[in-house]
């Protein structure tokens, strides 16, 4: 029967029935949509509130600029590096999608080919497909005979063979399931066709095919904060309270002296100097918010996106990077994941139990070997030298053998076929019958056991031909299987064969053992992964002895503990045994995507920091609903879309230097937390005690914010360019819930707030009243402060070492910062005048400030002998 395919009309009308072919993208979200998420942080929203204030106070007389526009420049630098991130992200991904959007496929319709853009596809359509193509919606061949792979649905990477059904009539109600993906004759969108070819009857197209409904699942999982974004709302909550606590002591303080001292008998009195009063509190609680943290955030996580870059990682997520730090649990696909996703040949033994390996050779058991094989196998050359057809067995022993074009015309030149036996379900072998100048002679391929059962003979590899000892090879076979690989045995025989029988003097020519391997450096990963306390898990669609196999040899399994369990088995179980189990469980065989996200979901209600990374539309849900989602650069873009960072090189590798990086991320923010927090302590308790029990002001509120926002702005650039050290793999992983100012780091912020103090205090002692006269006390306090809290920046960094002076070349940033900032602070204080209501200090003078600056040092060094600070 002749088939043409739909009219122009019958498109049309299909098309208004049934809806177009493509899926709705994202809503895209404006630059305007992401500042809003800006201030969607506490701590912006707070220093954007305080900004309002101040320009309240200062239009009102009361006041400067100074507070204002300094919170404000702080606000703008970043919102502006945050939507630029996040606009970039965007940008990247509708380009992948659009670029997704250009594919093509040929289709018949009024009896002719038509290559349209697969966005066309309509229900009813008849597509025409060929090898190497990728299915464009869901349908099921009318013709023709194909292998398909299916591994962006179910994982599993082994070729399906699809095949017309006589009388099958498509019900459109029946609701597909995980078999539908493996039957005879169905066929889905986004699976590939790896050899053959055929006109597929299209049934479904856009969102109602099997890869859009996962895409849908992907779309009902909702976002949840990063571990870093909690703790950071967590901190500020915390200091917040401190600063309003401390704001309001003062100001109920001074509001009674006041009252005291009858200041509030005049109404324009009163109100002026309740609104000083409110101003003062205001510059505690400012001076308690950490102005340079969600700075620092957007500095260190906009240098994470450039490194992961070139370390072949696209953070699509930036967000994600320090969560990434913090994985506990790091669920992984097995096929293009752990290994390549392509089948490569690893031994090739002849009769007599050597492995000859596939060197090229005009003899022996290599030569017959490949006359098999570009006699008998379906994968050839195409004009460009690749390999195409064939199956991925065919395929891999043809790029095994090395085979050129010269070659194979030679072979088939020397070999008229004659005849063809395909393999089918009912003779378990494929033949081909050859015309030589010696004679017939017939090339037999198939499973190892049938060619061992029929044949007598084999020929080694100078092609000596000897009695076969079958007991050998067994061996071998079972050794191999253990191993997970798959086995394919060729043999010949001297004459032409009867179709359907095979005879039973064979000369036997190799034993061809192939798997899909484990990539080159996965097991050093795993390796390192496991010691920085990662539990990892493979969770694929392959069976069971294969996947565990794999696990083995990756040295995910290591120990009788350790599980490899079924899909099914893992369903039946309850989810509070499945918890209980989920720490010991290392492998899940035959997962749908469904079980993926079940694991997810299970490791979250144990509190666990969960990593997912996969390739293919099965792992999408997965991938979306884990703390981190990593997707393969050649996965689909269903998974890539899901993902928040993506392995442009595909390799496993890249996650363990992600976790790397989102470690020493956090290891970071921690320092320049160290850095930061006890100058703003010390900003708070001098505001706080210097009014109260000596009655002056520590310093302005212009001098604090150059303290809080200059100063921490650029230090959060250098402390944001410190590089990764591989003692950080070997720390356990502490998860989202990690305390991110642990108790060690908070004794060691209180000490150095103390000592600050104590230093700023000695200022107001009779000695240096004399040093510091005239009004040189508040520039001395600010010096000192500055320089005291570079010099403490510099010890942090050598942490847990002793030589603040080391690692020079490992950021040669941070020590250009440091004489910048101390070049600064000299002209602030010399040239800043009344502006900065600062007083020029004399060369004495600033001897007496560094001599103070550096009473840190030995002082946190005491503290480090004394506490045993690592």
């Amino acid at each position: 029967m002749k088939i043409t395919g739909l009219t122009e009309r019958e498109v049309l009308a299909n098309r208004a029935k049934y809806g177009v072919n493509t899926v709705p993208e994202p809503r895209v979200k404006t630059a305007f949509d992401f500042l809003i998420d800006v201030f969607r942080s506490r701590i912006n929203l707070l220093l954007l509130v305080m900004t309002v204030l101040f320009l309240g106070l200062a239009l009102f007389g009361y006041g400067d600029m100074y507070e204002a526009v300094g919170i404000g420049v702080v606000l703008v630098v970043v919102a502006v590096v945050e939507v630029f991130t996040r606009m970039r992200s965007q940008r990247s991904m509708i380009e992948l999608r659009r670029r997704a959007m250009t594919m093509t496929c040929n289709v018949l319709r009024d009896g002719i080919v038509r290559n349209i853009k697969i966005s066309e596809v309509v229900v009813g359509d008849v597509v025409i497909l060929q090898a190497g193509e990728t299915i464009p919606a869901d349908g099921y061949i009318i013709r023709g005979r194909m292998t398909v792979n299916n591994a962006v649905l179910n994982g599993e990477s082994d070729e399906v063979s699809k095949y017309v059904v006589r009388n099958f009539k498509y019900n459109s109600r029946t609701k597909v399931n995980a078999d539908h993906y493996t039957d005879k004759n169905h066929l889905f969108a986004g699976t590939a066709v790896q050899g053959g070819g055929g006109l597929m009857m299209v049934t479904r197209i856009g969102l109602n095919t099997e890869n859009a409904g996962i895409l849908r699942a992907i779309g009902d999982i909702s976002d949840e904060k990063t571990g870093l974004q909690i703790q950071l709302d967590k901190l500020a909550d915390r200091i917040g309270k401190i600063g309003g606590v401390c704001a309001i002591a003062v100001a109920i303080i001074l509001i009674f002296v006041n009252w005291r001292a009858g200041v509030f008998s005049d109404t324009g009195n009163t109100v002026y100097t309740i609104v000083g009063i409110f101003a003062l509190a205001l510059t505690i609680l400012v001076a308690a918010v950490p102005e340079g943290l969600p700075f620092i955030i957007g500095i260190i996580t906009s240098q994470n996106v450039r490194k992961m870059a070139r370390a072949n990682l696209l953070a699509k997520n930036p967000n994600k990077i320090p969560e990434a730090g913090s994985i506990q649990l790091l669920c992984t696909d097995k096929t293009g994941t752990l290994t390549y996703g392509k089948m490569l040949p690893v031994s090739n033994y002849t009769g007599d139990g050597v492995d000859i390996g596939f060197s090229a050779s005009d003899r022996g058991a290599i030569l017959e070997l490949t006359k098999n094989i570009v006699l008998n196998g379906r994968a050839m050359l195409d004009a460009g030298g690749n390999i195409v057809g064939g199956n991925g067995t065919e395929r891999a022993l043809f790029g095994a053998l090395k085979l050129n074009m010269r070659t194979v015309n030679a072979i088939q030149r020397n070999n008229r076929v004659i005849k063809k036996i395909p393999f089918t379900s009912a003779n378990k072998f494929s033949a081909t019958v050859v015309d030589t100048p010696s004679g017939a002679r017939t090339y037999v391929m198939a499973a190892p056991e049938i060619i061992l059962s029929h044949s007598r003979f084999y020929i080694d590899a100078r092609g000596t031909r000897h009695r076969l000892n079958r007991k050998k090879l067994e061996e071998i076979i079972l050794d191999n299987a253990r191993r997970a690989m798959r086995v394919i045995a060729t043999a010949y025989y001297d004459g032409k064969i009867q179709t359907g029988k095979i005879p039973d003097n064979l000369v036997f020519i190799s034993l061809a053992a192939m798997r899909d391997e484990v990539r080159t450096g996965v097991p050093d990963v795993v390796r390192k992964l496991q010691k920085s306390g990662v539990q990892i898990m493979m969770i694929t669609g392959d069976i069971l002895d294969t996947g565990r196999a794999i696990a083995i040899d990756c040295g995910i399994m290591k120990s009788n503990n350790d599980i490899a369990i079924t899909a099914s088995d893992f369903d039946k179980l309850s989810d509070n045994d499945a918890r209980k189990m989920l720490p010991n469980i290392r492998v899940i065989a035959r997962a749908t995507p469904f079980t993926k996200l079940r694991v997810v979901e299970l490791a979250r209600e144990l509190g666990r920091s969960i990593g997912m990374c996969g390739d293919g539309s099965n792992d999408a849900p997965a991938v979306r609903a884990a703390d981190v989602g990593f997707a393969m650069g050649d996965g689909t873009d269903v998974c890539k879309e899901a993902s928040d960072i993506i392995i442009t090189d595909n390799n496993f590798i890249s996650v363990a230097n992600c976790v790397l990086m989102g470690r020493t991320f956090m290891h970071n923010v921690r320092a320049f937390l160290r850095f930061q927090l006890p100058i703003n302590f010390i900003l708070i308790t001098v505001s706080v005690l210097f009014p109260l029990f000596v009655g002056i002001g520590a310093m302005a509120a212009v001098q604090i914010l150059i303290i809080n926002i200059v100063i921490d702005s650029l230090n959060s650039f250098a402390f944001g360019g410190e590089s990764s050290r591989p003692e950080y793999m070997t720390e356990p992983a502490q998860g989202k819930d990690a305390p991110l100012i642990q108790q060690q780091t908070f004794g060691g912020i209180i000490w150095t707030t103390v000592v600050g103090v104590f230093i700023l205090a000695l200022t107001l002692t009779p000695f240096f009243e004399k040093i510091f006269s005239n009004g040189a006390g508040v520039s001395a306090r600010f010096a000192i402060l500055i320089i005291m809290a570079m010099l403490n920046g510099f010890w942090i960094r050598a942490t847990p070492g002793y030589n603040i002076f080391g690692r020079f070349r490992n950021n040669p940033m941070f020590f250009g910062i440091a004489g910048l900032v101390f070049i600064g602070t000299y002209l602030c204080v010399t040239y800043g005048g009344a502006a900065l209501m600062l007083e020029p200090l004399s060369g004495p003078q600033w001897a007496w400030v560094v001599v103070l600056a550096l009473m840190i040092l030995p002082m946190n060094m005491l503290y480090r002998l004394i506490f045993k600070e690592q």
